[in-house]
């Protein structure tokens, strides 16, 4: 049994950028949106033996027209434009919101948030990535005060300028275990991160006493700014020790009283963590759960049982959808599309098993993915009125 969520216009609580310049010279280079190695002989060999690469041209040639050979999807796509790339892409995904997370891809190759809601008839609102932030600040300003000031600054203007959420990629740095560090350990660490910035020009943070402290100050900042936190759980490149993204660590924030206020969302349903993350979002108010359907990039049934587990495990008002698409925008229409399917899937699940009434079911749907996110961001059901 499945219950039928089609009407419901999905809130996309974490997705990217779609790409300026949508063409692509060969199979490798769309092969290489389909994995998170960096080894080119996974892209190679190994990549068209996935599910979700499979899953993707059946769903691509459907949209573009064409057979469902990747020669034949690849041919279909260069022959048409951007804007035409994000009007079938969006538009047929039953997309309400994308909430665009910055820090990536550079946004000199992404299309304006404002032209992509135009193209695709979506509403659109950006994400702050941190780290982005910290690096900045670090290259242009002298002291660790004023670094703290500044950013402390910038995340109280954020609500100001249209960011309905801050996100953080800790866990690709140091983990996700956030402590306070002896405050001689930080000011080393930032001596040594501002030379590396004014040699160069920029840094990339990685000295965990520094990360930690500009993290603790960012938390404070947007308990003020009542804005939630996104953080990177789970999945993700190889660059990432998995185990460091095991959402159990954010224990050590989440039990720090001054932060209570914070509403923390654990991004890719923590996976392979979601019965750990969905726990947590059990016992503390302000813990949530992202459901990922674009990536990682695994197959239905997968996603299906990740999705169950959840359900099994979090109050269903902790959970939210997102597809956390990169760049091509069938890629984005197509997650919205299988993540409804998903959740519809699950809840009929319950209707026949009795957990749930069909009622039930369709409300709790549309809570996770829409109502949960509309709640937790501030987001409004009516485009505002022109003036």
């Amino acid at each position: 049994m499945e219950i039928d969520l089609s009407a419901v216009p999905v809130v996309d609580n974490h997705c990217h950028g779609i790409f300026r310049d949508q063409s692509l010279p060969d199979v490798l280079a769309l092969r290489r949106r389909f994995t998170e190695s960096f080894d080119a002989e996974i892209v190679r060999d190994h990549v068209p033996a996935t599910l979700a690469y499979l899953r993707y041209l059946k769903d691509a040639s459907t949209l573009l027209g064409c057979p469902g050979a990747e020669d034949d999807v690849l041919a279909a796509r260069n022959a048409r434009s951007t804007a035409e790339l994000v009007g079938l892409g969006l538009g047929g995904g039953g997309i309400g919101w994308m909430l665009l997370d910055e820090g990536f891809p550079d946004r000199d190759v992404v299309l304006p948030d404002a032209e992509v809601a135009r193209l695709a008839g979506v509403r659109t609102a950006p994400i702050l990535r941190l780290e982005v932030v910290m690096q900045d600040l670090i290259a242009e300003l002298p002291t660790l005060d004023e670094v703290r000031t500044a950013l402390t600054e910038r995340i109280a203007a954020a609500r100001s300028q249209g960011y309905v959420s801050l996100k953080s990629i800790v866990a690709y740095r140091s983990g996700l275990e956030i402590r306070q560090a002896p405050q001689d350990e930080v000011a080393s660490a930032f001596r040594q991160t501002r030379r590396v910035a004014e040699e160069n020009g920029k840094v990339r943070i990685a000295a965990k006493p520094l990360l930690d402290e500009l993290l603790l100050t960012s938390f404070r900042a947007a308990v003020r700014a009542e804005l939630p936190v996104q953080f990177h759980t789970g999945y993700g490149d190889p660059d990432t020790d998995l185990r460091l993204g095991d959402p159990l660590h954010l224990r050590s924030i989440l039990e720090i009283p001054e932060l209570r206020a914070m509403q923390i969302v654990m991004l890719h349903e923590s996976y392979p963590y979601t019965r750990k993350a969905g726990y947590l979002a059990t016992v503390y108010a302000n813990a949530f759960l992202d459901l990922s359907y674009g990536i990682p990039y695994i197959g239905y049934g997968e996603m299906l049982d990740y999705t169950r587990s959840a359900l099994g495990v979090a109050p269903i008002t902790k959970l939210l959808y997102s597809s956390d698409a990169v760049g091509l925008p069938e890629i984005h229409g197509a997650s919205a599309r299988v993540g409804r399917k998903i959740v519809g899937q699950a809840f009929g699940d319950l209707v026949q098993t009795g957990e749930c009434t069909l009622a039930q079911a369709e409300r709790f749907g549309a809570a996770v993915l829409a109502e949960n996110a509309k709640r937790l961001y501030g987001l409004p059901d009516q485009p505002p009125k022109p003036a």
